[in-house]
């Protein structure tokens, strides 16, 4: 019986160990773009279009409670949408933050989509692949801010 409640204590402190939230407001961004499958360096260091730095301005919530990424855009006009994150691994600052994006266009369209987030460093890359059209593609935040909230 006391097996079973430490057990059920350790579970139950797992679970809420984790409330954690991240918010992460960006204003200037660059997006690049390289025909195949490629990792994130090689996309920035020779990509076939590099769309140049733009004044955006967005924020990114990440809700490790809730496993959900939200993102809000007023540059756009007020867009926004929240998806699943399917898995967080942190090493160290950084966290590498998996999800599924959507085609604006056509929402049957699935994009594996990778954030890597660097709280320390204040860095966010945020990655996907359209497998569509065959390109990687490599969203390098210029300048951002980062509210950390709750614990881990």
């Amino acid at each position: 019986m006391k097996i079973l409640m430490l057990i059920s204590v350790l579970l139950l402190t797992s679970m809420t160990c984790i409330s954690q939230k991240i918010k992460v407001t960006v204003t200037e961004a660059q997006i690049f773009n390289k025909f195949g499958t490629h990792n994130n360096s090689e996309v920035i260091k020779m990509p076939d279009e590099d769309r140049g730095k733009k004044a955006i301005d967005c924020d990114y919530t990440f809700d490790f409670q809730e496993m959900t990424s939200t993102f809000y855009s007023r540059s756009l006009g007020g867009v926004g949408n929240t998806l699943t994150i399917v898995n967080m691994t942190k090493q160290g600052s950084l966290y590498i933050i998996e999800t599924v994006g959507y085609g604006r266009i056509d929402p049957s369209f699935t994009y594996p989509v990778k954030i890597y987030l660097d709280i320390d460093n204040s860095t966010m890359l945020y990655t996907w692949y359209d497998k569509y059209l065959d390109r990687s593609f490599v969203q390098q935040d210029h300048k951002l801010t980062i509210l950390v909230t709750g614990s881990q």
